[in-house]
C-alpha cells in the first residue's frame, strides 16, 4: 500500500502548528456524584467536549499499565501510542509499499 502525505511535513513534527490546551473530563450520576473524573487532559484547543471525555475514559493508559508516569494525561502521547502500533502492524504484516510508506 502506497500513502501518499498529505496534511504534514516530511522531517517536522506531525503536531506542529496544533495548540494543546488543558480540559476536564468529568462523569456525574444524576445525583451530582461524580464517577469519573480527570483533569488537565491535554487535547487539541478545538476537540469537542465529547472527544475529550472518550479519549480520557476508554483511549488513555492509566496507572499500573503505564508504569513510566502513572498514567497518560495528554492526547499526544495516545496519538504516539496508536500511530506506532499501526506502523508496527502494517510493517510486520507487509501493508506497505516502503519505509517510506
Amino acid at each position: 500500500m502506497k500513502i501518499t502525505r498529505h496534511f504534514t511535513i516530511e522531517g517536522q513534527d506531525a503536531l506542529k502548528g496544533i495548540n494543546f490546551v488543558p480540559r476536564v473530563s468529568r462523569i456525574s450520576k444524576l445525583d451530582g456524584t461524580i464517577v469519573f473524573e480527570a483533569k488537565d487532559v491535554l487535547v487539541p484547543d478545538f476537540w469537542s467536549q465529547v472527544a475529550v471525555d472518550i479519549l480520557a475514559q476508554k483511549y488513555f493508559r492509566r496507572k499500573g499499565i503505564d508504569a513510566q508516569n502513572g498514567g497518560e494525561t495528554d492526547s499526544r502521547q495516545v496519538f504516539h501510542r496508536l500511530a506506532g502500533c499501526w506502523r508496527h502492524w502494517g510493517e510486520t504484516h507487509g501493508y506497505f509499499d516502503s519505509a517510506q510508506d
